[in-house]
């Protein structure tokens, strides 16, 4: 499915270019266009982590909040080495596990996000959402990250900053778990 450009043609890095070299205007028109473009895509990633959509909000509020605040003149700008996907995905992942840790549903110890359970998708039904669910967080996240955030193999590396052979393991064992199971039947390696 292509994704919408939400009216406006110019591709994220010139967005991002706009926002670090443009006037006052015209980087928060462009900041707005990158908001409607990836709001959807960090609601999603959010809700992977905190258990309501409230808390989702917020997360995604926080996470365009600390874009913006990468901008001058409150910071030093944004080169984009990869897509904007990459850069928002572990901004919304850690400020969920904090939002969470915030409102104390988890003991105050040091919680690792392997230990948090994990909403899947919220259109998600039938076997493959219960054996995802079921899947170590790990093993979870990057089947994820590939199959319905739609990221290269390089770019998970990246994102969940771990060597590219980690990620081609945990999604090997991943697959072969959901094909055991009968529910990844779809899936092509």
């Amino acid at each position: 499915m292509a994704r919408r450009r939400v009216d406006d043609p110019r591709s994220d890095n010139a967005l991002i270019a706009v926002c670090n070299d443009g006037s006052a205007r015209e980087a928060a028109r462009a900041f707005d266009v990158l908001y409607r473009r990836h709001k959807d895509y960090v609601l999603r990633v959010a809700l992977r982590f905190v258990p309501d959509t409230d808390t989702a909000l917020d997360v995604l509020q926080e996470t365009f909040l600390y874009l913006l605040r990468q901008f001058p003149p409150a910071g030093p700008g944004i080169e984009l080495t990869a897509r904007l996907t990459t850069l928002l995905y572990p901004v919304a992942k850690n400020t969920a596990l904090t939002a969470l840790r915030r409102g104390n549903r988890f003991p105050t110890a040091d919680v690792e996000p392997d230990e948090l359970a994990v909403a899947t998708e919220p259109d998600a039904t039938g076997d493959a959402a219960a054996v995802i669910a079921a899947l170590p967080a790990r093993q979870r996240e990057v089947l994820l990250l590939r199959f319905v955030d739609g990221m290269s193999l390089a770019e998970i590396s990246q994102v969940l900053d771990i060597p590219l052979g980690t990620v081609k393991s945990r999604l090997h064992i991943g697959i072969d778990r959901l094909k055991s199971s009968g529910a990844g039947d779809d899936l092509r390696d």
